[in-house]
């Protein structure tokens, strides 16, 4: 909903003109945008009309700010009214203060249970906790088997058993107590609708085990949500991934929305996943024209392990433009084929790139399933970043960081 929503309003925010005075008809015309970009984006219509009533109050006899545009000033009027649409908060997990932490997961059938339930708990063993994932969709045929696949996957224990949820949840809190585990999420049974089946059962789960709290798995239109229910919304889902979990923030959030970027949390996300000791050897042979496909290789896998190439443009000023640029492309299969290129290189050859002649290119292409034309291009890439890594070296050694993108670690 909020990448339709962000293309939706950074198209409306731009089609605003700007002078130096901020006159009533230029308010009446940003907010038309505005309200069609939020109609179009299915948030509830109640909503956008008291959104942008909300705005047009915080346009009232406002001033223009030195060093803003009329543009600038509307623009930033919609994201600090978004700021407080969203809930204003940057709260994550909350932990009972004694443990169990229990946290219980509902929701229709197919709006994401399990794989939220296996997204929080990497997401509190990322806050030092000890989680445990436990199965309680019984009916819905292998889902308990779904869960513990992905759990042990990622090395989560994982708990389930026969007969009714709340002993099998209360059964659970054993086990945690057995394993040392603090937190205790409880993946629940989903139907296509509500039914009075499916509430008693819930009820009967939560009146067994002291629950720390519940999670509402839907998706959706996030905004109509959060007025509707009162919610807070506390996590966005980034992607697929266990991984692809982050705590929400708003003001970031409404930041990406308006198309500003959010570079804390891509400074963030960098020092949580990246290696700095081979990130800062890989720029020292970089600069030097020394960069091997090893290098290369681990530069790759530490992209990769950020999130998805979508997701990571979305926190770059302006990055929607590049976004956009990508649409429809396959990033992730195309990373997967340059990783096996690489893999099928001697290892002289991922040292000595430029040993690798057309005898060679088709040796490696038919061992990565691929074509020399793809290896070529894959040459041309490593070639193109560490000139350009070069002239940056030259130009200003400590201002950017390699492969374009600004130092993160200093």
């Amino acid at each position: 909903m909020f990448e339709t929503l962000s293309a939706r309003l950074t198209e409306a925010l731009r089609k605003i003109t700007g002078r130096g005075v901020l006159r009533p008809e230029d308010v009446d015309a940003g907010l038309r945008e505005v309200r069609l970009a939020l109609l179009e984006a299915d948030v509830n219509f109640k909503v956008v009309k008291e959104f942008v009533e909300r705005v047009r109050a915080r346009l009232a006899g406002v001033e223009i700010a030195p060093g803003l545009t009329a543009p600038q000033t509307v623009v930033k009027a919609v994201h600090d009214e978004l700021v407080e649409l969203l809930g204003g908060n940057s709260a994550g997990l909350r932990f009972a203060p004694t443990p169990p932490t229990v946290l219980m997961l509902v929701g229709l059938q197919g709006s994401g249970k399990t794989t939220t339930a296996v997204k929080l708990a990497l997401q509190a063993r990322r806050e030092q906790h000890r989680p445990l994932v436990v199965g309680l969709d019984l009916r819905r045929p292998a889902a308990a088997e779904q869960l513990r696949i992905m759990a042990e996957r990622e090395g989560v224990p994982f708990y389930s058993g026969a007969g009714a949820v709340e002993a099998i949840a209360t059964s659970a809190l054993q086990e945690a107590a057995r394993l040392g585990a603090d937190t205790v999420i409880l993946d629940t049974a989903g139907r296509q609708h509500v039914d009075e089946e499916l509430m008693g059962e819930l009820k009967r789960l939560k009146a067994a085990v002291t629950v720390t709290e519940d999670g509402d798995a839907r998706g959706g239109a996030a905004l109509s949500l959060r007025v509707a229910t009162g919610q807070t919304i506390r996590f966005a889902g980034t992607g697929e991934r266990p991984q692809d979990l982050e705590v929400f923030q708003a003001e970031r959030q409404a930041s990406r929305v308006l198309g500003m970027g959010d570079v804390l949390t891509l400074i963030e996300r960098a020092e949580q996943t990246v290696d700095k000791k081979a990130a800062v050897e890989i720029e020292r042979r970089l600069r030097s024209g020394q960069l091997t496909f090893d290098d290369f290789l681990t530069q790759l896998r530490q992209l990769r392990s950020m999130g998805s190439l979508e997701g990571l443009l979305d926190m770059l000023p302006g990055g929607g433009k590049l976004k956009a640029q990508v649409a429809g492309a396959d990033t992730e299969r195309q990373a997967r084929q340059m990783e096996a290129i690489i893999l099928s290189m001697t290892a002289r050859e991922r040292a000595r790139p430029d040993l690798i002649d057309g005898a060679r290119k088709r040796r490696i292409a038919k061992g990565s399933g691929t074509q020399p034309a793809d290896v070529n291009r894959l040459l041309k890439a490593r070639d193109a970043m560490q000139k350009m890594a070069k002239q940056m070296g030259r130009s200003s050694s400590r201002q950017r960081g390699f492969a374009g993108f600004p130092r993160l670690f200093e």
